[in-house]
């Protein structure tokens, strides 16, 4: 267990990433809830952990309601145990700053543990806390997560999740003869906005085999995922700097989305750290949008490639 002093710094440093400035959450799914290798066992022994991963996918643009996008990504998170069985964890996309973005805050989760017989049980609650002036949250995510021992040396991983999704971003305003409402020569229009609001749902199915005392295990498994979104434009400003009428009905546009994945990797486990590279490939993909530019480089076509560390 680590001593009085380290466990206060650590929750020292959870409150201050905790009034960091909060930027969107980033396109790539690096330490994202629901994404990675995560099961209903606490990785960490002591009071807390620092897990930084990099990964890299195949070329591509961006992706659905989000701008475009690198194919690095770079993540930072810390957990901090806040009683014997609930952690409390904070999420940092790094790759705006390798970028020369902005860089914060993505995620805040809660999650909180329990045992029966063989199985490991988990909830997790994580919650985008980046605002764009509305009331809630940009994206709020529920999932469950089980661990069952099927002998000493073979466990079975399930998970299930759902996700809100309430996000913005920009797009170019096309050329027309006649002058956006607010634009003069000294001041051109706004970008035109669009926010993407919709429903995502994913399930989680795999098997790991431990090979050393350790605990490091090899891991395969399926994830399957899918999503519903509306495309909606957003108000224009007038000259006054009022918002005008909400864009009519008629003008939203459905974008859905599903993959299958295979994912696999290898955990090498060890008192003080972990190291895990992994890889996930898309098996099937399917989308329908009614315009096609919603679907700018599809992230769930992306074959992935990444390394995770972790300090406890």
């Amino acid at each position: 267990m680590p001593s009085a002093p380290l466990r206060c710094v650590a929750f020292a440093l959870a409150l201050v990433g905790s009034a960091l400035p909060v930027a969107a959450q980033g396109g790539f799914e690096t330490l994202d809830p629901a994404y990675g290798n995560e099961t209903a066992r606490r990785a960490f022994y002591g009071g807390f952990a620092l897990s930084g991963e990099a990964a890299l996918r195949a070329l591509g643009g961006g992706e659905v309601g989000a701008a475009p996008i690198g194919n690095l990504s770079l993540a930072a998170r810390l957990d901090y145990a806040v009683l014997p069985r609930v952690d409390l964890a904070l999420v940092a996309d790094l790759t705006g700053a390798a970028q020369s973005g902005p860089l914060g805050l993505s995620w805040v989760v809660v999650k909180p543990y329990w045992n029966s017989e063989r199985t490991d049980f988990a909830l997790r609650l994580a919650v985008d806390p980046a605002s764009e002036g509305g009331l809630g949250f940009r994206q709020t995510d529920v999932a469950f997560f089980s661990t069952t021992a099927l002998s000493p040396a073979v466990t079975n991983d399930f998970s299930a999740s759902a996700r809100r999704v309430r996000t913005g971003y920009s797009l170019a305003t096309e050329e027309t003869t006649e002058p956006l409402l607010g634009a003069s020569a000294d001041r051109p229009a706004d970008p035109r906005r669009e926010r993407l609001v919709g429903q995502e749902l994913r399930l989680g199915w795999g098997y790991n085999v431990l090979f050393d005392p350790a605990g490091s295990r090899l891991s395969l498994g399926l994830v399957a995922e899918g999503g519903s979104y509306s495309v909606v434009p957003s108000r224009v400003r007038n000259e006054a700097g009022d918002d005008g009428p909400p864009a009519p009905r008629a003008e939203q546009r459905r974008v859905r989305t599903a993959a299958g994945w295979l994912r696999a990797g290898i955990e090498f486990s060890r008192p003080k750290y972990q190291a895990a590279p992994f890889v996930s490939v898309p098996v099937v993909t399917w989308d329908d949008a009614e315009d096609p530019a919603d679907l700018p480089g599809r992230r769930l076509q992306r074959i992935q490639f990444g390394l995770r560390l972790t300090l406890r």
